[in-house]
């Protein structure tokens, strides 16, 4: 691979409001064992983790006991507050109880393995998107999170935070709402039926998505990238959203790994058969994201023949027999750029390479969908070599793969789909903490 110099950014750390990180219930339910891999130790994981360095040490609670009335989550709370008083708005409940109308049903307009997204409105007109965050033992960790990083983040494509509550137990984040809805509603959703997603908007998303990431990966690894974490603007303008499960990257060589987070489909296959945690997790998922794109597909298609449901070993088929215009969306009837669609061809087969050793940084996927020409060479003859193609059809990694999405489809449930989308977004710590006391493999 050809080495080219990429300047990094510097970002000031946030320092007090994650104080309250630091000391938060270790994960119980969503902890998978997978075949051949036994469980990490939390001894051995706490002693490597020092709260005066920042790192997020976990300690244990009682199931019953109310975590909101801890003294520390209520100092660390109040702590957010102060800090962030002057960027964010602090709600109490009843002000978006009544913008979302009692939260009614008819007012949902997404929801996740965690949270519920509600359309509101304030009394001077301006509209709200309001997420409610389910309860959980990670709960207070992920609003920390989302309010530290997106707080600190200033970037057009990352979603901006219109403030915070809570309150009776309770944890809200407030965003300004986005017209058009995300990136899954517009491929595969409700949305799909209102809007023509022409070739040059899906570009214009695809750089933006790999402009924020590229922003962040300096300092911040996002863990979630999907179709229905971006959302778009009046304009197609994508705006990445939902960082609950972000990770600070210069605590990465500190953190366990046992559990395993996110949405099936956009997993790459080092985290989700070994748990290994790195930046390449968002290249892969991003990958998936550009195949989305390019093809109109979700990522798991559950009326696929066997072997067929996952869009990124579908694609790999496909590019393996060089049949690179069986890829383009039959929604793309209009003119397309073909130098335009090679590159996001070229991106797209990059960065779902197998091996994560193998998958650029983003930033040099940023250059090649920019059109860099001298990263658009080392692209196409990346792509030319097959070696990584293959890598995934060997028979224990096809297997395991498979295996994997089997459970993804197996007696799934729509509770963390998109209410406007029929995107299968299944949450990995919500679909082993149902169906994991029942499956102690993935035979």
């Amino acid at each position: 691979m050809a080495m080219l110099s990429v300047k990094t950014r510097e970002r000031p750390e946030s320092k007090s409001g994650w104080a309250v990180l630091r000391y938060l219930p270790s994960r119980l339910s969503d902890a998978a064992i997978y075949p051949d891999q036994k469980p990490t130790s939390t001894s051995e994981c706490l002693t490597n983790l020092d709260p005066a360095r920042g790192d997020i040490v976990p300690y244990s609670v009682d199931n019953n006991s109310n975590l909101f009335s801890s003294k520390i989550f209520s100092e660390g709370l109040n702590a957010l507050t102060e800090k962030y008083s002057a960027t964010c708005q602090l709600f109490i409940y009843q002000e978006l109880l009544l913008a979302t109308n009692n939260f009614i049903p008819e007012n949902l307009i997404g929801k996740g393995g965690s949270c519920r997204v509600y359309r509101g409105c304030l009394p001077g007109g301006q509209e709200l998107a309001v997420k409610i965050l389910k309860p959980s033992e990670d709960i207070l960790k992920q609003f920390v999170s989302e309010i530290e990083i997106i707080s600190s983040s200033h970037h057009k494509n990352i979603i901006s935070l219109v403030g915070f509550c809570f309150e009776e137990n309770k944890l809200l984040l407030v965003y300004n709402i986005l017209s058009r809805g995300s990136l899954a509603d517009n491929l595969h959703g409700a949305e799909k039926s209102k809007n023509f997603f022409g070739w040059d908007m899906r570009y214009k998303v695809a750089v933006g998505v790999a402009e924020a990431l590229d922003y962040l990966h300096s300092s911040v690894i996002h863990r979630d990238v999907k179709s229905s974490n971006i959302l778009l603007s009046d304009d197609f303008e994508p705006k990445l959203s939902d960082f609950g499960l972000a990770t600070r990257a210069s605590s990465l060589h500190h953190m366990c790994t046992s559990d395993v987070s996110g949405t099936f489909g956009y997993l790459a296959p080092e985290y989700f058969m070994n748990g290994k945690l790195n930046e390449k997790l968002d290249v892969y998922a991003f990958g998936v994201v550009l195949l989305e794109l390019l093809t109109g597909r979700k990522p798991i298609n559950d009326g696929s023949p066997k072997g067929k449901q996952s869009l990124v070993m579908w694609a790999k088929d496909i590019l393996k027999d060089g049949k690179i215009s069986e890829l383009q969306d039959p929604e793309l009837v209009d003119a397309y750029d073909q130098e335009q669609f090679d590159i996001m061809v070229s991106a797209a087969t990059l960065c779902t390479r197998h091996a994560p050793q193998s998958r650029p940084e983003i930033s040099l996927v940023l250059k090649l969908l920019q059109g860099d020409p001298a990263v658009v060479e080392w692209a196409r003859q990346e792509t030319e070599t097959c070696e990584d193609l293959n890598m995934i059809y060997n028979e224990q990694s096809a297997t395991e793969i498979q295996s994997f999405i089997n459970l993804a489809l197996h007696d799934s449930e729509d509770d963390s789909t998109s209410s406007s989308s029929t995107e299968l977004n299944i949450s990995v710590e919500d679909y082993l903490g149902s169906r994991w006391s029942r499956s102690s493999s993935f035979s």
